[in-house]
């Protein structure tokens, strides 16, 4: 080969080497001139995509957040709960708990809707519970105790859990009726003063109808009844069915509370 030939084949490669470098950046520019709009497009659904990850994200961590939150002061209401007997009066570590665990929720970032949700996981928790105890522990004192326990956790979800009374006092459970009791232990209203003298009448369990005793009790102490009722009648009528128990002994906790509470009745 001569030298001439040499260098027209060296020539020849370099331009070739060119347009081969030249070819794909236009190819690519025509592309994205071509294909713009549909490229605009998917790029726009990649943006939406990524921006409604970010904020599932984000929404989960906020629940996560004040699940665990609200978890704290129920579990720790609870132990403080353990060496207490039966008592008439609501501990004010309880009540201050109910407006810390309502306050968190109010102030959370998350919707009402949402907030609820983490009420009604809780709840349930201890719904069950209430019953595992029931069940697994046999009567005595480590029985009470850990229902006491268990009741004090619902207190502690009372205020925040004010909406979700009328299910739970239509609930099929002991533990459903027994969470409902605790919100009006809390929150007394005389609207719901009938059924809780149901509860003293009709429940098979007396830890049960002993707390309903105790809503009654702070019911009558906050004068949240109208003049010229029959609670007066009413609270007598309940004291005589519990007096005239047949099923054994009757239960004399649940009396001494009700004779309190008919003590103060004005």
């Amino acid at each position: 080969m001569t030298d001439q030939s040499a260098s027209q084949v060296s020539l020849l490669s370099s331009i070739a080497a060119i347009l081969q470098a030249v070819a794909w950046p236009t190819v690519i520019a025509l592309s994205l001139v071509i294909y713009r709009s549909r490229i605009g497009l998917l790029l726009d659904v990649l943006t939406k995509k990524l921006s409604t990850a970010t904020k599932v994200k984000a929404w989960q961590l906020e629940l996560e957040t004040t699940e665990q939150e609200i978890n704290d002061v129920v579990i720790k209401t609870g132990e403080t709960a353990g060496g207490e007997g039966l008592t008439r009066k609501i501990p004010e570590n309880q009540l201050k708990a109910a407006r810390e665990v309502n306050q968190k929720l109010l102030e959370s970032p998350l919707s009402a809707q949402r907030a609820l949700g983490v009420v009604q996981k809780q709840i349930s928790s201890l719904v069950e519970e209430y019953e595992q105890v029931r069940s697994e522990i046999p009567r005595g004192h480590m029985r009470t105790r850990a229902m006491n326990e268990v009741a004090a956790k619902m207190r502690s979800l009372s205020l925040a859990a004010r909406s979700l009374l009328r299910p739970l006092m239509s609930g099929r459970t002991a533990g459903e009726r027994l969470t409902a009791i605790c919100i009006l232990q809390v929150a007394p209203e005389f609207g719901y003063f009938p059924w809780l003298i149901e509860r003293i009448k009709n429940e098979d369990q007396p830890f049960v109808f002993y707390q309903a005793a105790v809503a009654i009790l702070e019911l009558v102490k906050a004068r949240m009844y109208p003049e010229g009722t029959r609670i007066k009648a009413e609270i007598e009528e309940a004291l005589y069915h519990i007096s005239g128990f047949k099923g054994g002994p009757p239960d004399q906790n649940t009396i001494d509370v009700l004779n309190e509470a008919l003590s103060l009745v004005r």
